[in-house]
């Protein structure tokens, strides 16, 4: 299809690939198997009385076929939609709908399903429209009428002065209308005019959810903050109502999920507490849904996720897949997939998701702050003090002193430090002593002397304390630059400034590792799109400076990855925090030459097995008191844990650890990839199936990522009779089962009654 505009594809059937190319500009395509209504289509052989069926065929509107198609691919536009006949391989247009005054189809057109020979519009601004090819017959529905159109189908063309009698007294809670959907309940009554059952109907509008019922009355779902639905559907698996709502379209990160059509209006609280639905997901957290959705949301543990389309977070871009757990939804599970990277199952309160790349360059890192430990003056840093505030070097401790008067006079400390724009770096700093305050960090053009980019505008800082931010180098900005900016006369002393290129966090966290050294990056099996990191060593390593969000308390949370261990060597470490003069408050390490250790502030947790040379799925767990390890899925051994595990500038450390000194040491090098931090404990079923989804993606030649160097989502389908996931974007349709790529359509190619997602 030649197509100008993004779009989205519903009801994905055996989704191979059709070979027309249609020269439509679609907003939303709908492949319509007849062979899936009440009656198996059958309604399509008792039409013969229609107008429709017995109009001049070969028309401009018109096709060669008179018989409805028992596989139709229906094309929405903004003000045209078009049908065509999927059973013919040359896939022909069947029919034509084009807007006209108070005609069946509703301009600026935004959505389309069918189901039982019923079609429903969705009409963006001007309501919808229900096209009936049994009772040949078009309705039209908005916040304030629902009323027959005039004429039957084939007068479809025909201008009107106006609508025919009005058919209900129900109305929609918004006339701006951006999705439909339509299932048939068990138990729906039998419609007498066509002897089938009547379907229940949802609109997606801009005032919230309308569910016309199959009774004919309509419920609202409403809210009183940001109501606005843009996409919706029904759970296959058990009808449930599913949408995704937002402040805008580019804002849809919440799905609420009712298992049962309510009976009667609901009024929510607020778009994002979910109070009255059966779950709700908050499913990109700060992130954004700003294409599409498409289900089934399968049941709890399902190898069937959900998925959708949109920001990843920030301003990144793919797609997401929901693992939902209906027991607890804040501990259900998802994943994040772009071109360049997958970062495989995230469960519950994620805090780190890191080790997810696909570029196999090895990746250096080196200080780029000049004197940050500040050794006896100021040398390298500019003092850009503004009126009476002062920059100095404070000997008693070794820090720099930034003295702030008011909001006019403040200290400001500087230093270029040959930045590239677009990069992501971590910045770490201790506060030595000081007034409790918040500080502003900027960027900085050392050539000129001058402030650049707010890059954290108000970060509370206390004495005593490690901090660390994750940022972009802002362009034409080679430095950074440090004021206080709360309080009047306070003082901040800082120490320890660092900066480092960041080894990415991709969880909606951002918070990126500083790289030591050299970390050494290949495919984690030939051909495979993954890249395991290894090369570890006492000068080549990862580092996270403190961070508040792992401090787990006597709390649960779990630590997963994938390793690959040498045969040879013993006590090789994989996974650390800890800080200068207290035990290690995590450990995972390799110990002798078969068990892997799971250590718990004083507490030893030791598998029973270990394969060398091969990939495993360590997944290391606290819940309610008891830790426990297990390896690919199975659990191993568990010990009794209730140890407080925060502490003061706790470090995270990935391939090394410290001894008693604080120095860093590590045994032979492995290779890690996909490591994950959660505030949350994942289930037995849960770890299993991230074992089970994931091996695959350490298979000789696994694809993980989204086909092409583009990461805009323009379609979406998802065929549940393969359960094969489709995703388009401008370099083809990339096909995913689970977590893996499994077909790429670089080319167009045929197969009779294949019906496709088209884009």
């Amino acid at each position: 299809m030649a197509n100008n505009k993004s779009f989205k594809v519903k009801n994905g059937l055996e989704l191979e690939a059709y070979n027309k190319a249609i020269s439509d500009t679609a907003v939303d395509v709908f492949v319509y198997d007849t062979r899936k209504d009440s009656d198996g289509g059958a309604w399509r052989k008792r039409t013969q009385h229609t107008s429709w069926y017995n109009e001049t065929l070969n028309t401009a509107t018109r096709g060669s076929r008179k018989e409805f198609p028992a596989v139709a691919v229906i094309v929405a536009e903004t003000q045209q939609v078009t049908i065509y006949d999927g059973d013919d391989p040359d896939m022909p247009m069947w029919m034509v709908f084009n807007f006209v005054g108070y005609g069946m189809v509703s301009g600026s057109m935004n959505g389309v399903t069918a189901v039982n020979g019923l079609f429903s519009l969705g009409g963006g601004a001007n309501g919808m429209s229900f096209v009936d090819f049994l009772k040949d017959r078009g309705t039209y529905l908005t916040s304030t009428l629902w009323n027959n159109v005039l004429g039957s189908i084939a007068d479809r063309h025909v201008a009107k002065s106006g609508f025919g009698s009005q058919y209900s007294t129900q109305r929609l809670v918004n006339s701006t209308v951006n999705d439909v959907a339509m299932t048939v309940l068990p138990n729906a009554p039998i419609d007498a005019a066509t002897g089938l059952p009547v379907p229940t109907i949802a609109v997606a509008t801009d005032a919230g959810t309308s569910v016309i019922r199959d009774d004919g009355t309509v419920v609202d779902i409403t809210a009183t903050v940001s109501g606005k639905v843009y996409y919706i559907d029904f759970r296959k698996s058990d009808n449930a109502l599913v949408y995704a709502i937002g402040s805008s379209q580019s804002q849809c990160g919440w799905w609420n999920v009712y298992h049962q059509v309510p009976s009667s209006d609901v009024n929510e609280a607020a778009y994002y507490e979910g109070v009255y639905s059966d779950e709700m997901y908050c499913v990109l957290d700060n992130g954004y849904a700003g294409q599409d959705m498409t289900l089934p949301l399968g049941n709890t543990y399902d190898s069937s996720a959900e998925a959708i389309v949109g920001h990843v977070w920030g301003s990144e871009t793919g797609f997401a897949t929901l693992d939902p757990n209906r027991d607890a939804p804040s501990k259900g599970m998802i994943s994040y997939i772009t071109s360049t990277y997958n970062t495989g199952w995230m469960n519950g309160d994620i805090k780190l998701a890191t080790l997810s790349d696909t570029d196999d360059t090895d990746v250096t890192g080196a200080e780029l702050v000049t004197n940050g430990t500040f050794a006896g003056n100021l040398n390298n840093w500019d003092n850009n003090s503004s009126g009476t505030g002062s920059v100095v070097y404070d000997s008693g401790t070794g820090a720099a002193k930034l003295t702030r008067v008011d909001g006019n006079n403040n200290g400001l400390l500087a230093q270029g430090m040959s930045l590239v724009s677009g990069q992501k770096y971590v910045l770490s700093f201790d506060v030595a002593t000081g007034t409790t305050t918040n500080v502003q960090i900027r960027g900085y053009i050392s050539s000129t002397n001058t402030t650049g980019t707010v890059i954290e505008n108000s970060f509370a800082v206390s004495a005593g304390n490690s901090y660390g931010i994750t940022f972009i180098a802002p362009s034409g900005e080679d430095g950074l630059e440090f004021r206080g900016i709360t309080g009047t006369n306070t003082v901040l002393y800082l120490d320890n400034i660092s900066v480092r290129l960041a080894e990415e966090d991709r969880s909606v966290n951002g918070n990126g590792l500083q790289v030591f050294g050299t970390v050494t990056k290949n495919p984690v099996a030939s051909g495979a799109d993954l890249v395991a990191y290894s090369g570890f060593s006492a000068s080549n390593y990862l580092e996270q400076p403190y961070n508040s969000d792992l401090d787990f308390g006597t709390g649960d949370f779990s630590l997963m990855g994938w390793v690959k261990m040498p045969t040879t060597g013993s006590y090789d470490q994989i996974f650390a925090r800890a800080n200068d003069g207290i035990t290690e408050a995590i450990l995972l390490q390799k110990i002798n030459t078969n068990k892997f250790r799971f250590f718990l502030s004083g507490v030893s947790i030791d598998s029973t097995t270990l394969a060398n040379n091969t990939w495993q799925f360590i997944t290391c767990v606290r819940a309610g008191g008891v830790g426990s390890i297990w390896v690919n899925g199975v659990r191993e051994t568990s010990a009794i844990s209730t140890a407080n595990l925060n502490g003061t500038n706790l470090t995270t450390l990935l391939g090394v650890r410290y001894n008693e000194s604080h120095s860093i040491i590590q045994g032979n090098p492995g290779s890690l990839a996909l490591l994950r931090i959660s505030a949350t404990a994942p289930s037995a079923e849960q770890i299993a199936k991230i074992y089970e989804d994931e091996k695959h993606l350490f298979q000789t030649g696994a694809q993980a990522t989204i086909y092409g160097s583009s990461d805009a989502v323009t379609a979406l389908a998802y065929d549940d009779s393969t359960e094969l996931l489709h995703v388009g974007t401008s370099a083809g349709r990339s096909v995913f089962q689970g977590l893996r790529r499994v077909e790429t359509q670089q080319r167009r190619y045929r197969q009779r009654l294949a019906p496709q997602t088209i884009w």
